[in-house]
């Protein structure tokens, strides 16, 4: 489902992570200096968080962009509405 605001970048499943493990997180990419939102949580039988989303807000990122990034973090991306 595309989000309005942000284009999406999915690293992995939703499903392979522990129920109420997610948090969101805003950080800066060192690269570009453009914020990125990251979505986090616990892999199933796991304690230590690991990425599942990477969120770019349309302000900063291009669809192009964001789907460059994405593509080089081994995502699947999903342009903004």
């Amino acid at each position: 489902m595309p989000f309005p605001n942000e284009h999406s970048c999915r690293l992995k499943d939703p499903g392979l992570f522990a129920p109420n493990s997610f948090r969101r997180m805003t950080m800066t990419q060192k690269s570009s200096g453009k914020k990125i939102g990251i979505i986090i949580g616990k892999l199933k039988g796991e304690s230590k968080t690991t990425t599942q989303t990477m969120r770019y807000p349309t302000s900063d990122w291009s669809a192009s962009e964001a789907s460059a990034d994405c593509k080089k973090n081994g995502g699947s991306f999903e342009a903004a509405s």
